[in-house]
């Protein structure tokens, strides 16, 4: 306590204001036993105009706000007990360190002396440089600052579980990073420090390259990264080991991919070892516009062409000395036009452990632009690293609100950082799952970071873009802290929606390949089963036929329906085997008697053979043939109308039917009615499923009756399910309908054979 004469408080006062005067960003003030100002040199914090203030109380001066902080420290000193604490007004940024000391006069506390100092820059550096560490430590890469001479001056978290890892033998902060590789031995910290000095001395502005870093348990690769700050302040150099060993492991995995699989969408050349192309994929004559014929036996130099640089394409020393090359550049198209690539090499080596030659695999991509500004000051570094990145990054207090959006964040997201300052994030743009359904927020990773102070990574999610589209990211959300607790987090994300799109492809490619063998697979190892509904004569009730219907029969039990492999079938030109055995088992049916319909591909129209096949299978079973009715579509129609008519002909010379499936659904006009003999006009489901309630369904159906009865063809109609359709079916003169309600589609068995109608 200060003990003076009650009397002398002024006086005690202006020595006290003459003491702290020098002392910059000070101020003073003296109250008495009542809290009335006596003494105010305007800088105190919670006093207010120093004139204006003088002789009133405290309550009547301080905002209503701050008193109700500040009373009770008022309190405790006019108890005795001095107080000392940190403040900041309400809604202002300047923040206090305040001393309150009672002054007493024979024990009795007469007054109160209140000193206090402007913090504001140093709390303000502090916190800069406690979010710059936090953010640092988020990135994954191991990463170093260092001064022109070469000592370290911040390291992340990442380099110091590096240095816990190797038992101490990464170097430290303080450490002198370039004697440390002048020392090392090898290639590779030579490099690095030839580019670090070259850096420092101004000659460039950054400098990359990769190393090994093998052991007996495992092999490891790096990619070295350092850029030079260029601004206020002494000049800095950032480094970065980011570990690359999964890169160069998938590039090994997507290069023997690429050439075993020629439909992959990637460019695939080799090379013998002289360089000559030996092979070049359709993917390379669509990214480079030179066919494989004129590729073949050309210099791989000649044929990809780098825009800015000559192309290492051949085995250079590099290449010789790694077994493996990868880097992205701009490459010239055949017509002159250029485009950003991914260009991965790899020797390849023969028995003897000779180079026998290389394989390149190169991909188109998307120019991404990174720029990475050095560090000066901690808020200088935090804003550099978080602009100059590649990932978008954002940082949030510990309600959500947003702090600050850094530029690839603001072109990703469509939001700019004015707009969303001071936002809760999650409403905006993490509301929804990557599956749609809403994201509840107590349930969200990133608020958990910075609720609970616990780093997060999530590898798949979804953030909603400003136009409403979704934004496939993975992310990493990082606390950070200040003196005071945890203060919020960091967020870093990037958009993996080029990775999921390009393995979403590479897999309905192998999905194709499965498909194809498995076709085959189930010809050679009759695991194709069939399937009858029964088609019911509308005007006697009784089954007069059965519609087949073909079935893949799995090793596991399960049953698969036609709409899975059939595509596949068509387009890989396997239908044709496939519409072959249909025939061969009809023609079986047949011959016990059971009439059956079956359906053919458009391609098996045009096949000349298939009419062939149908005799020799009538001729090898003895069946009726006016016990098949073979289906066709309009489409198989109107492809090849000579062929269809040909078919239609000659199929009647045997003896058979011929139905129109699916009638109706077409666009292709009905002239060809006239010149196709047809019996049979099967209408789609599509108006029957409706017919009892739309109108325009039934006068579609009226129609098709009334063009059968004109051409002296029957009708069936497909996808009846219930009793009403049945009795209108009849009402409007249709002869014959399947469909659920009159029978499902059960496995041809024995028990069918020799049915026959009924």
């Amino acid at each position: 306590m200060i003990c003076v004469e009650h009397g002398r408080l002024k006086a005690a006062g202006e020595l006290a204001r003459d003491l702290v005067s020098g002392i910059p960003g000070a101020g003073l003030l003296i109250v008495d036993a009542d809290l009335r100002v006596l003494l105010s040199d305007g800088h105190a914090p919670c006093a207010g105009d120093a004139d204006a203030a003088l002789g009133r109380c405290l309550d009547e001066v301080v905002p209503a706000a701050a008193w109700r902080i500040l009373r009770p420290r008022y309190l405790a000193a006019l108890a005795g007990r001095p107080q000392r604490f940190t403040y900041a007004a309400v809604g202002e940024p300047t923040v206090y360190r305040v001393r309150l000391s009672p002054i007493s006069e024979d024990g009795v506390v007469v007054g109160l002396l209140l000193l206090s100092q402007d913090i504001t820059a140093q709390q303000q550096g502090a916190d800069a440089r406690d979010l710059l560490q936090s953010t640092l430590d988020s990135l994954p890469a191991r990463i170093a600052v260092i001064d022109e001479q070469g000592t370290i001056l911040v390291t992340n978290r990442g380099w110091t579980a590096c240095d816990r890892a190797d038992g101490g033998s990464v170097c430290r902060t303080g450490d002198d990073y370039l004697a440390a590789c002048d020392a090392a031995d090898g290639d590779g910290p030579a490099r690095a420090a030839a580019g670090l000095r070259a850096i420092a001395s101004g000659r460039q502005t950054d400098f990359a390259m990769e190393y090994a870093c093998h052991t007996p348990e495992a092999e490891r690769w790096f990619a070295f990264t350092a850029t030079r700050f260029v601004g206020p302040g002494a000049g800095r150099v950032v480094l970065s080991h980011s570990d690359v060993t999964e890169g160069h492991r998938a590039g090994a995995a997507a290069a023997t991919q690429a050439a075993l699989l020629d439909e992959v969408d990637l460019s695939v050349v080799a090379t013998d070892a002289a360089g000559a192309v030996t092979h070049w994929n359709r993917g390379a004559q669509r990214l480079f516009g030179h066919p494989s014929s004129e590729a073949l036996g050309r210099p791989a130099g000649e044929l990809i062409v780098a825009v800015d640089r000559d192309h290492p394409g051949g085995l250079d020393a590099e290449l010789r000395l790694t077994g493996h090359r990868e880097s992205e550049y701009a490459l010239r198209h055949q017509d002159g036009s250029t485009f950003p690539a991914h260009v991965r090499d790899r020797i390849v080596v023969d028995a003897d452990g000779e180079v026998a030659g290389m394989i390149g695999v190169a991909m188109d991509i998307t120019e991404r632009v990174a720029s990475e500004r050095a560090l000066s000051e901690a808020r200088h570094y935090m804003r550099a690293v978080a602009d100059s990145m590649g990932e978008g990054l954002f940082t949030l207090d510990t309600d959500g609100r947003v702090i600050y959006v850094n530029p690839t964040a603001e072109a990703l997201l469509g939001w700019s950082c004015a707009e969303l300052r001071g936002q809760v994030m999650h409403g905006i743009t993490h509301r929804r799952r990557a599956d749609g359904s809403p994201q509840p927020v107590e349930e969200c990773p990133i608020l958990r970071a910075c609720r609970d102070g616990v780093t997060v990574r999530v590898d798949d999610d979804l953030f909603v873009r400003r136009d409403g589209r979704g934004l496939v990211v993975s992310y990493t959300a990082a606390p950070f802290a200040t003196a005071d607790g945890v203060q919020g987090c960091v967020v870093v994300f990037g958009d993996i929606s080029e990775r999921k799109a390009r393995e979403a492809v590479q897999q309905r490619d192998v999905d194709t390949l499965a498909w194809i063998d498995r076709l085959h697979e189930a010809l050679t190892g009759d695991d194709f089963v069939l399937y009858a509904q029964p088609i019911v004569d509308l005007r006697t009730d009784e089954v007069v036929q059965r519609e087949l219907l073909l079935r893949l029969a799995e090793p596991d039990g399960r049953i698969i329906s036609p709409g899975a492999f059939l595509p596949t079938a068509e387009k890989y030109g396997i239908i044709g085997d496939i519409d072959r055995l249909v025939i061969e088992r009809a023609a079986d049916l047949a011959a016990t008697g059971l009439a059956v319909e079956l359906n053919l591909s458009a391609r098996s129209i045009g096949d000349a053979g298939i009419l062939e096949h149908i005799e020799r299978c009538l001729e090898r079973t003895g069946a009726d043939p006016a016990l098949l009715v073979f289906e066709i579509t309009e489409t198989a129609i109107v492809e090849d109308q000579l062929a269809a008519h040909a078919f239609a002909d000659r199929l009647h010379a045997l003896g058979s039917k011929l139905a129109l499936d699916d009638f109706g659904t077409g666009y292709c006009g009905f002239t060809y009615l006239k010149r196709i003999p047809v019996d049979y006009l099967k209408i789609d489901m599509e108006f029957v499923r409706d017919l009892t309630t739309n109108p325009g369904s039934r006068h579609v159906v009226e129609a098709v009756v009334a063009l059968a009865q004109g051409f002296g063809a029957e009708t069936i109609a497909e996808g009846v399910e219930n009793a009403e359709t049945i009795e209108l079916l009849r009402a409007l003169g249709v002869d014959q309908a399947q469909g659920y309600f009159l029978g499902r589609p059960e496995p041809v068995s024995d028990t069918d054979a020799g049915e026959g109608p009924r």
